[in-house]
């Protein structure tokens, strides 16, 4: 039990639990990061509980980890702020205990193995998925089949897939025009009026004959 209460085992705990929930959020699916991320940070609640433990550290810990792993996560552009989260998790770990202290050695090796971790594996991670996410969704929307919606100045906006879209055309399309997808750029559309299809046409000239007969 005296292993247990040792400030420095409490906290490479509380670190790993950040690290391996961290990882789960750039690879979900799988549920198994996610859930030794959590059993790691509960138990190590736990453990906290029994010392004399500035909570508000904690807090402090955990918040600037989050900020430092996520704020790339949800926009590239951010990624410079996140350092920001790695300096409130660093000065909060000096705080962490009333009567005890972390050694600063292994705080300053934690944040150094952190930032290594997410410069050389998550953001590499993370980088494919976007990567690979853009692909995929170019390749299931362009030639995708919709129609105009509306029109407003030099904009349209078409149904595609079951969503609506914003988009752009070379020529003039009025609401209610079968269109194309030629092209993504970002949540902006390319699109052309659609032709008709063989298939089409046969059905038009048989319903004509019908009519005709």
């Amino acid at each position: 039990m005296e292993m247990l209460q040792d400030p420095n085992l409490i906290y490479l705990l509380l670190m790993a639990g950040l690290w391996v929930s961290a990882t789960g959020t750039y690879i979900p699916g799988t549920g198994v990061a996610e859930f030794a991320g959590a059993a790691l940070i509960l138990g190590t609640l736990y453990l906290l509980s029994t010392l004399a433990v500035n909570w508000i550290a904690v807090v402090a810990i955990v918040v600037g980890a989050a900020l430092f792993f996520l704020l790339p996560l949800l926009k590239s552009e951010w990624e410079p702020f996140a350092i920001g989260g790695l300096a409130v998790q660093v000065l909060a770990s000096f705080f962490l205990f009333a009567d005890l202290s972390v050694s600063p050695v292994l705080i300053v090796l934690g944040v150094v193995l952190a930032w290594l971790y997410h410069r050389s594996i998550l953001r590499a991670i993370l980088r494919q998925q976007r990567e690979l996410s853009s692909t995929q969704k170019d390749e299931f929307l362009v030639g995708a089949r919709g129609r105009v919606m509306g029109t407003m100045e030099d904009r349209l906006t078409v149904h595609v897939n079951g969503e609506l879209w914003t988009a752009r055309s070379r020529s003039r399309l009025e609401s209610g025009t079968e269109v194309v997808v030629t092209q993504q750029d970002g949540l902006e559309l390319q699109v052309e009026k659609a032709k008709r299809s063989a298939s089409d046409e046969g059905v038009q000239v048989n319903e004509r004959k019908s009519r005709l007969e």
